[in-house]
């Protein structure tokens, strides 16, 4: 499995136990290098069988890949015969001011020969009887949940992909058991989106996170010497959507390991970045950069003076270091 670096480091472990080995792929601020990925394709000869990446506001870079990148991508997969997983949960969580690329599974050659599907449009979903014994099937699978989007306990989501990959999936015992579709949930939020209160819900979120977003950017340019914005906020100053920014601690010497133990002193938390890299041994190049979430803390104010403190735990670690 090829995952982008850095991406949602709950996957890597998923995959691993699952059997797979993970190896990471470089990114910029707009999301996977494509040259670096066909040589690493090249290097690897075959190997590969799954790619899995964030392509929208991505966890925990806030990255967003161009749809030229995507276009490429997935005529990658097609050249090498491979699968891309792409984790779609914030594609919907979007306030920027340019339209937004399309779902990666849209841009699958499959998904349009099959049923002529564009994006937004719909189609019937496949009952598995399909005979899938002539050619090739879809190369791309979108998967989305309403955790995101409604509410976290909410633990429902969908996949989206050509037919002929779904007809695959639906023939699946486990799915034909009945024993993973939470049909109790299904209905509800079947009801949510038919009345449109799923719209309603989804567009305040949209309103509230936009302004945690920037409150969170605007605390953390206030101390320009200690915070560097990064991943998808590096060159437009600024998070476009998503739950996250990507930071760099600039003072040297600073671990963020190190840096997490002083902060929680100061009651204040973050993922520290080396966590986000799929590759074990090279997760020490990776010890200045921490993810932030804005979605988790409720007010402005908090999102400021959290930002307030960790400063401060800087500052502190600094201090203690210039003692020592």
């Amino acid at each position: 499995v090829l995952a982008e670096s850095p991406s949602y480091f709950l996957a890597f472990d998923i995959f691993r136990y699952h059997g797979m080995k993970v190896k990471p792929i470089p990114t910029d601020s707009k999301g996977v290098c494509i040259e670096a990925l066909e040589n690493i394709l090249v290097g690897l000869k075959g190997e590969v069988s799954l790619l899995y990446l964030v392509p929208t506001h991505s966890n925990p870079s806030s990255a967003t890949m161009p749809i030229e990148r995507r276009k490429k991508l997935v005529s990658l997969a097609a050249k090498y015969n491979f699968k891309i997983l792409a984790d779609e949960v914030y594609h919907l969580l979007d306030w920027s001011q340019s339209p937004r690329p399309a779902r990666m599974a849209v841009l699958d050659p499959r998904y349009r020969e099959e049923k002529g599907a564009d994006e937004g449009d719909v189609y019937e979903v496949p009952d598995g009887q399909a005979d899938l014994s002539q050619g090739e099937i879809g190369h791309v699978l979108s998967i989305s949940a309403f955790t995101k989007i409604f509410c976290p306990g909410v633990r429902l989501g969908w996949i989206e992909a050509a037919p002929s990959v779904i007809s695959k999936l639906a023939a699946h015992p486990y799915v034909q058991s009945g024993g993973g579709l939470v049909p109790l949930q299904s209905q509800v939020m079947t009801q949510l989106i038919i009345s449109g209160a799923q719209d309603e819900h989804l567009n305040s979120l949209i309103k509230e996170y936009k302004k945690r977003a920037a409150a969170l950017v605007l605390a953390l340019k206030q101390y320009p010497s200690v915070f560097q914005l990064d991943g998808g906020a590096l060159e437009s100053k600024q998070v476009s959507g998503g739950y996250f920014i990507w930071v760099k601690i600039l003072p040297e010497g600073i671990d963020a390991k190190e840096l997490r133990s002083v902060a929680q002193d100061f009651q204040v938390d973050f993922l520290p970045g080396e966590r986000c890299y799929p590759d074990l041994s090279m997760r020490k190049d990776f010890q200045k950069y921490i993810r932030l979430c804005f979605a988790f803390v409720d007010s402005v104010a908090d999102l400021q003076e959290g930002v307030h403190r960790l400063a401060k735990a800087v500052q502190s670690l600094q201090s203690s270091r210039r003692s020592d």
